[in-house]
């Protein structure tokens, strides 16, 4: 029995939710229950809609006492991109991504590396230098902007990327997103533990989502396989705090997926989402 109040996971998390689908469908709903959003900022967002746009619901927002994070724009965006034009146009689409997190005052922004080894496979030396210059000078709009950028895992095979990146900007402004369900089914060949090893000291935010192990599913936690209780005991044993934001794929899942946090949250209660680890 889960007797950790639904209503504080509700107040400690975020719950992912598309910019369009957000004014479109769910504002009313969100500002009824309280629930914090990780705004999505997809291609269809930023083709339909301009900066006074957010503003006003950023007033909303503010009127109602309503945080959150942002996750910047994925489809086709390639910062470490080795054609200097699809880098330079997804380092606009980043960085418009950074301009509407200043209008929200977002606590994050979450962001893709774009890269596929299926693609890099003789270039990801230039690739390396590519994503780390991009970084920085994203890291360095984040910072007027206020904000801290998290960079997610999502179809790197093994951790030596991300870990490339992190020792090359010491800057906690950049910090690192964990997807376990990520993990589990883009990066089979590395574990949970490599993948702590080498980059765990940087998470300042995870992504919350189950799967079985063969599709990247977004099930609420506990009806897959992902192994959170190990990942939330090693946060528990160094006192970290991320940022957690429940990705749920479909409405029907977004309060039993707050629900499977809340069982998480009730074994280690020393995790508190909404805070800023790493």
């Amino acid at each position: 029995m889960l007797t950790l109040d639904v209503e504080k996971v509700i107040e400690l998390a975020f719950v992912s939710c598309p910019f369009d689908m957000l004014v479109d469908t769910y504002l009313h709903r969100l500002l009824e229950t309280g629930i914090n959003p990780e705004i999505g900022l997809n291609r269809a967002v930023l083709n339909r809609f301009d900066l006074p746009d957010f503003v006003k619901v950023a007033r909303i927002f503010e009127q109602y006492g309503v945080r959150c994070t942002i996750h910047g724009p994925f489809t086709d965006i390639s910062i470490g991109a080795i054609d200097t034009e699809v880098r330079a146009a997804s380092m606009r689409r980043m960085q418009m991504a950074l301009d509407i997190a200043a209008v929200f005052g977002a606590k994050s922004v979450v962001c893709h590396s774009g890269y596929d080894y299926r693609q890099y496979l003789d270039a990801e030396e230039e690739w390396t230098g590519n994503i780390i210059r991009s970084l920085e000078e994203l890291v360095a709009y984040a910072g007027k902007a206020g904000t801290r950028l998290m960079l997610e895992n999502v179809f790197e095979p093994d951790p030596r990327f991300h870990e490339q990146i992190f020792s090359a900007i010491t800057s906690p402004a950049l910090g690192y997103c964990l997807d376990l369900g990520h993990l589990k089914v883009f990066s089979s060949g590395s574990t949970l533990d490599q993948w702590l090893d080498a980059v765990g000291h940087r998470i300042g935010e995870l992504h919350i989502h189950d799967n079985h192990g063969k599709e990247d599913d977004h099930l609420p936690v506990g009806q897959g396989i992902l192994d959170f209780d190990s990942l939330f005991a090693w946060l528990k044993k160094r006192g970290m705090q991320p940022i957690m934001t429940v990705e749920a794929h479909d409405e029907a899942a977004v309060f039993p997926s707050l629900e499977g946090l809340g069982y998480l949250l009730e074994r280690y209660p020393l995790i508190q989402c909404g805070s800023s680890g790493g």
